[in-house]
């Protein structure tokens, strides 16, 4: 079996391990069974891979300036396509404010695993919420319901960063 490990934290880098794992005895002295078969380097942007049941993982950075006025705006509109991993932030699908408005999932969870940042998510039977700096949210995506995920420019006068992971987990039919 392979296990694909994601670094974390400020020693993030580009590539991950893949290790295979191996039973041991309790108490072995033999600590060769846990070998590192690779070395990959992760995709600039986009999903990285995974194995099953994991659908997608993705990790955002983005370096948001400071808002360009009250209403939590970026200072220039996205494209509704901008995933440019050579700029400082993406709008993502985001016209003014950066994110991914309403659209539909059906039969995964998603775990979005926050660092950095903020996230208000809302979804068409009315939940709503902010979440973010280190907080983690767990979502049953429904067959149905749509729902946005946008990160809002709180600061006017300082920089707005994003970071956070999302892990998409297919549901057993």
């Amino acid at each position: 079996q392979r296990l694909s490990l994601l670094p974390l934290g400020a020693g993030w880098t580009r590539s991950a391990l893949r290790t295979s794992i191996r039973p041991t005895i309790f108490g072995s002295r033999n600590m060769s069974s846990n070998a590192i078969l690779s070395i990959e380097p992760l995709p600039r942007a986009g999903p990285f891979p995974t194995l099953d049941p994991f659908l997608f993982c993705v990790y955002h950075k983005d370096l948001y300036p400071e808002a360009a006025n009250d209403k939590m705006e970026a200072p220039w509109p996205g494209n509704g396509s901008d995933f440019n991993p050579d700029m400082p932030y993406r709008m993502y699908h985001g016209d003014m404010i950066p994110g991914f408005p309403q659209h539909p999932h059906r039969g995964f969870e998603t775990i979005t695993a926050t660092i950095e940042g903020l996230v208000d998510h809302a979804d068409s039977v009315g939940n709503a919420g902010r979440y973010g700096e280190g907080d983690v949210q767990w979502m049953t995506a429904g067959q149905g319901i749509v729902h946005s995920e946008m990160f809002p420019l709180l600061k006017m006068d300082d920089a707005n960063p994003t970071r956070f992971f999302q892990i998409w987990l297919n549901l057993p039919k």
